[in-house]
């Protein structure tokens, strides 16, 4: 589908694995932590498709009430209408609160109703610190290229994470990127291990809970220092995809 080619590749992904299990069609969507824009969403043959974030600036509804975009968290949504689909594209990770999010979706959800959601990359994994900043002149520094060791944000401080990043970066940014490692309300820092308990702790029966990208495993010594300090034992799963159904 030629519309789809103008989204983020993440995002085409994930789409294209629900149109393999038509989970659009004449379906009413809910998108939690996304703006699918609307064409996509028409071109998808959908009942409706609304879109919730906190971080959406401006409440929006087409003049078709098929496609709304609201300034809300999942957790206090209350609509007037149950969902056939919860779609969520690199966002769970983003959900302070996920344990109780979840109970909530639940809820927005109808009988037989489904999450299907990418996430990632989570705390846990190598890049799991989802480091997104743009220096001052402009350069885009994302945990793809930040010069960083793998599982740094798990291995070292924050003060040490700094000097680390003063090898390549200047003051201001190597500052501003340790501290939003460890302080930004961008992530909310769970493990693979609590995503699978508060999944295997909901009411929603598991279709999928996998790997979605190739899972990254740290040497012998350092998964010995993660197992250590964490009392924990995945450290390789890069991100999750999850589907859910009532």
């Amino acid at each position: 589908m030629s519309v789809i080619s103008k989204l983020p590749v993440w995002q085409q992904n994930h789409i294209n694995v629900c149109l393999e299990k038509n989970l659009f069609k004449n379906k009413r969507i809910l998108e939690i932590g996304g703006e699918t824009p609307e064409d996509v969403t028409s071109a998808l043959e959908i009942e409706c498709w609304y879109c919730i974030d906190p971080r959406i600036k401006e409440a929006y509804t087409s003049p078709s009430g098929k496609y709304k975009r609201l300034p809300v968290s999942v957790q206090d949504y209350t609509p007037d209408m149950e969902f056939d689909l919860i779609f969520a594209t690199n966002s769970f990770e983003h959900i302070t609160g996920l344990d109780k999010a979840v109970i909530n979706m639940y809820s927005l959800l109808k009988t037989g109703g489904k999450i299907s959601a990418l996430l990632g990359p989570i705390w846990s994994c190598y890049k799991g610190h989802h480091i997104w900043y743009k220096d001052s002149s402009g350069k885009l520094i994302t945990f793809n290229n930040i010069s960083l060791p793998k599982w740094a944000h798990l291995l070292y401080s924050e003060e040490e994470i700094k000097e680390i990043l003063l090898k390549e970066y200047n003051e201001e940014a190597a500052k501003r990127i340790s501290h939003a490692i460890f302080h930004s309300n961008f992530l909310n820092r769970l493990f693979y291990d609590d995503y699978k308990f508060i999944v295997e702790n909901s009411k929603f029966n598991i279709l999928e809970f996998r790997d979605w990208h190739e899972s990254i495993y740290p040497a012998a010594d350092i998964q010995k220092i993660l197992e250590s300090k964490y009392n924990k034992q995945n450290f390789s799963t890069v991100s999750i995809k999850l589907l859910l159904e009532k």
